[in-house]
């Protein structure tokens, strides 16, 4: 719908009326889209710095209001218009650079890093979830006292953390694990992620939503269930991974860290895939363009990760050095993250495949220390991408809990989507375990039947990739509908459950297990072979 807009702004006083809208013919008019967030600016030689004023508007063309409605109405004496203070800005407050944000995110990354000692002597919950909680409380205080709350940024999240967190796992990767139980990683991760996705998108056709505030039932449409159910389709293997010991279970740690890698990957195609469909696209439609995304983003991580290895091979000059064949490995990766996000392909797969390449084939025209260097700098960057991740989900997550600006938390929503979650993942687990059976002539799996209960939880788990993928499926927080803060609300209550209560159920659910290590020698010498790195 369109409107025509025209504003002024007048000193605040204890008026029980609006001005007329005679007084308002001669001010610049602004056509705009209601649906759309309109900027206008004010400009009178009657506006003064450290003064208070009430502002007042009038849509002189839509038919949302009544002909020369003024709004905001006055509801009471000395509540009319929308007030605003003005104030000087000086070149200092122009470049002021840190916020009490940034003071609460740093003391985050403090925590995390502190309740790792105690996880380490209490295994109930992991840094993650005590990450996001001291987020929240943090957020509610900034919220209480300084009268602000933090917003998620997608852009850093995606351009600057997440990049980390992929170069480390590719660079650092065992080889040897990964490739050993392909089979599993690729089952799990590739088509057990679209058997979930889809599950998930025909469950979710069962249910109604029925608002508390006297509004009709309705049900989400198709569009915002395929976009939930690839958003909800991802993992978040970070906290089971910390219950799991690579040397006692190294089958269990390699399938749940391959399967999380590849997850990533598959949810963030699903996302990408889906985000303007209307209906759930043709299979045959959904797995062409999987495979060409696929496809094009491990051509150019090969091409990158080839780059770099035949340069650090011929360059004899990096074979002596430490910090500048680093920062050229480092630069060389990022520039493959770049140019693949550029030409729309899937740059998290493109970075995994030139991080992996790098660091088995141009990691050896490096000296010894610089391989080390490289080795624990990679692993430095992942811990605090992954430390400022979770704390920094927790401290925005705030934003999202006022049911002034926000629909609130559809609570039945929430659940009905944890337990489709769950169904899925037990559906699909079971189905790999029936077709790996079938396809070694029933022959014992390499996993047994409480590893792969374990590796069904785990899959159960979401994180902030599944919130990240949600705030880049809907428009900016100031641009949402109704129904996009309902499919925010409902990825970050879900996000929240996982975080707060999956993560302390793990530990415990290996203890009703009963899990124990695997003698070295058992079922295909795996304990023998694999080591963690």
């Amino acid at each position: 719908m369109k409107a025509t807009i025209s504003c002024q702004a007048m000193r605040h006083a204890e008026r029980d009326s609006a001005p007329s809208w005679m007084s308002m013919m001669q001010l610049p008019q602004v056509s705009c889209n209601t649906s759309a967030v309109l900027h206008y600016v004010i400009q009178s030689d009657n506006i003064q710095p450290g003064g208070r004023y009430d502002v007042f508007c009038i849509d002189w063309l839509s038919s949302s209001y009544p002909p020369f409605a003024i709004f905001p109405a006055c509801t009471k004496k000395g509540e009319c218009g929308l007030e605003v203070k003005t104030t000087t800005v000086t070149g200092g407050r122009i470049h002021t650079v840190f916020g009490v944000e940034d003071f609460f995110c740093v003391m985050l990354l403090l925590a995390y890093v502190g309740w790792s000692y105690v996880f380490e002597k209490c295994r109930v919950l992991h840094e993650t979830g005590a990450a996001v909680l001291v987020g929240l409380v943090a957020g509610q205080v900034m919220k209480t006292c300084f009268g602000t709350t933090a917003t998620f940024s997608y852009d850093m999240f995606s351009y600057i953390l997440l990049p980390m967190v992929i170069f480390a796992a590719g660079f650092n990767l065992d080889k040897k694990k990964f490739f050993r139980f392909g089979g599993y990683i690729l089952a799990l991760g590739v088509s057990g992620t679209v058997c979930i996705f889809l599950l998930i998108y025909f469950g979710s056709t069962l249910f109604t939503i029925r608002p508390t505030n006297g509004e009709d039932p309705y049900q989400l449409p198709a569009q915002s269930r395929l976009i939930l159910a690839s958003v909800l389709a991802s993992t978040d293997t970070v906290a089971p991974m910390a219950f799991i010991s690579a040397a006692d279970f190294p089958q269990l740690y390699a399938v749940v860290f391959g399967e999380g890698v590849l997850n990533d990957v598959v949810s963030i195609l699903l996302s990408t895939s889906v985000e303007d469909a209307t209906a759930l696209p043709p299979m045959l439609e959904l797995l062409a363009r999987l495979f060409k995304v696929f496809a094009c983003s491990s051509a150019l991580g090969v091409a990158f990760g080839l780059v770099t290895s035949l340069l650090f091979k011929h360059a004899k000059v990096l074979h002596s050095e430490v910090m500048k064949p680093v920062v050229l490995m480092l630069g060389c990766n990022y520039a493959c993250y770049i140019l693949t996000e550029v030409c729309e392909f899937s740059s998290i797969f493109a970075l995994f495949v030139s991080s992996v390449l790098s660091g088995h084939y141009a990691s050896y025209g490096m000296s010894e220390e610089a391989q080390a260097f490289a080795s624990e700098l990679a692993e430095l960057m992942a811990y605090m991408a992954e430390s400022v991740v979770f704390g920094y989900f927790g401290l925005t997550a705030v934003a999202y809990t006022s049911t002034e600006k926000h629909s609130g938390f559809q609570v039945r929503l929430i659940m009905y989507y944890i337990v489709c979650i769950v169904g899925a993942r037990l559906v699909s687990v079971v189905l790999l375990a029936c077709t790996m059976r079938l396809l070694k002539c029933g022959r014992r799996l390499s996993l047994s039947p409480k590893e792969l209960c374990i590796v069904a939880m785990a899959g159960c788990m979401r994180g902030t990739i599944a919130y990240a993928l949600i705030l880049r499926a809907v428009p900016p927080e100031d641009d949402q509908t109704h129904l996009d803060r309902v499919m925010v609300t409902t990825v970050l209550g879900i996000v929240l459950v996982n975080c707060l209560v999956f993560g302390g159920l793990f530990p415990v659910v290996m203890r009703l297990l009963n899990m124990r290590p695997r003698p070295s020698g058992t079922v295909g010498g795996a304990g023998q072979a694999l080591r963690h790195r």
